[in-house]
């Protein structure tokens, strides 16, 4: 033991120096680490602000029972919205209204023809004849947006206009 402590003296400058140097480099890791440490810290405080208290796992479970029921919301919206696309194909929007004088002892474009379809071009075009003493109207079925009855050129026009109306609400 003491020839290896005799060993030691002849190059204790040598150790002290290392030593230092080991203490220095332990120094700088160890603030190094305090500081990561402190960063990572100020990270979970603001992830678990607002938490009360209660422990992440609690935390976790809520997000998730919110999220489940947010997707469970969606996915009840999106049925929804495939319903209501349906049953729009099928509404009768398309309308196309056509005023004019049937005859020219009346004026002021009292009688008309209208033409109101869906999107498959299926619904009916009303014409109302006015006339000095009576009335007249007349229903004609649509089918793809033509009807197996004659079309006088004001029920056309009407039809027409509603196919004009209903591109330029697409576009």
């Amino acid at each position: 033991m003491e020839s290896l402590l005799r060993s030691l003296s002849q190059f204790n400058a040598e150790l002290m120096l290392a030593a230092l140097v080991l203490l220095v480099i332990v120094l700088y890791i160890s603030v190094r680490n305090h500081l990561a440490l402190k960063r990572q810290k100020a990270k979970w405080d603001k992830l678990l602000d607002g938490a009360s208290g209660s422990n992440l796992e609690n935390l976790l479970m809520d997000t998730l029972r919110e999220n489940q029921a947010l997707n469970d919301r969606l996915d009840a919206s999106e049925r929804k919205l495939s319903e209501v696309e349906k049953h729009g194909e099928k509404s009768k929007r398309h309308i196309g209204l056509v005023r004019y004088d049937a005859f020219e002892e009346v004026g002021g474009n009292q009688s008309f023809a209208l033409a109101v379809y869906d999107d498959n071009g299926d619904g009916v075009v009303v014409n109302s004849i006015i006339g000095r003493t009576d009335c007249r109207v007349y229903a004609k079925p649509l089918v793809g947006g033509r009807s197996d009855r004659n079309l006088s050129e004001e029920e056309r026009k009407a039809i027409e206009e509603a196919l004009n109306r209903s591109k330029s609400a697409v576009s």
